[in-house]
This record gives structure tokens, C-alpha cells and sequence, in this order.
């Protein structure tokens, strides 16, 4: 399905390019030579579970912290397996609770979520991939 999907939507863009032509002259289109999507996208990331959300709490906004990362990577890998035409995401994560302030940002492409497949840990995955954050290790609802 992805390859359907990708050569549908270069149909659509192939076809949103053909101009009227101009006299007797044959073949005279606009000829598609590469095709590539950009996607934003900004979510909130979630909050760890109710016993473990003391803010004052330094596990709490380690699991926090763990939690946001993994997701993260787990978020973008999904999107680029189900957005074949995608080859670049612009990534935002924001704070579960008001005032929902910006905790992890940054521009994805697919060519570095696929050289890097390999990195275990999301945190290292992640800087890898160009993801920049701000957790505080005492309130991770607010960047430090």
C-alpha cells in the first residue's frame, strides 16, 4: 500500500501541473522530475500516570522525561511508515498541562530515522535525528 499511495499522490501532483497546451506542439507539459512532502505536526505529549505525578518529584519527571522521548520516537517512526510521501517533519511536543509550553522540537527526515534504526536508547536517537529539548529535572511541565 505505501508504494500505491506514494504514486497516487505523484498522479495528483503530475496532474495539478498539466497545462493547457500551446498549439501544435507535442508533449508540451511540465515534467515532474522529483516530488517530496513536508509535514508539521505538534502534540502533547502524555502525562506519566496519577501516582507517580508529584511535581516536586525527581523520579516523576525522570519517568516523565522517559516517557516523552520514547513516544516521541515511536510518534515519528509511525508517521514516516504510514506517510510514504512524507520526507521531512517538522516535530513539536508540548507539555501535557496548561500552559502546554513547548518540551521537545525539531525537523526529521526520513533518510536519518532510517540510518539511524539501529540506536536502542530514544534519547541518543533522537539527538541524533536533530530533536532539541528543554526538560526541567525538578517540574517537567515546565522547560528549565
Amino acid at each position: 500500500m505505501p508504494g500505491r499511495a506514494r504514486r497516487r499522490f505523484r498522479r495528483i501532483v503530475a496532474k495539478a501541473l498539466t497545462l493547457t497546451p500551446r498549439g501544435f506542439v507535442p508533449n508540451d507539459v511540465l515534467v515532474l522530475t522529483k516530488l517530496s512532502g513536508q509535514l508539521q505536526v505538534e502534540w502533547l505529549a502524555r502525562d506519566v500516570y496519577p501516582w507517580d505525578r508529584d511535581p516536586q518529584s525527581v523520579r516523576g519527571a525522570r519517568l516523565f522525561r522517559e516517557q516523552t522521548l520514547r513516544d516521541t520516537n515511536a510518534g515519528i517512526v509511525r508517521l514516516f511508515d504510514v506517510l510514504p510521501e512524507i520526507d521531512v517533519i517538522d516535530v513539536r511536543i508540548c507539555a501535557p498541562r496548561p500552559p502546554n509550553r513547548l518540551i521537545l522540537a525539531g525537523t526529521v527526515s526520513r533518510q536519518d530515522v532510517l540510518a539511524n534504526r539501529a540506536i536502542s536508547s530514544p534519547e541518543m536517537r533522537l539527538r541524533m535525528l536533530g530533536l532539541h529539548w528543554v526538560l526541567n529535572e525538578a517540574r517537567p511541565d515546565i522547560p528549565a
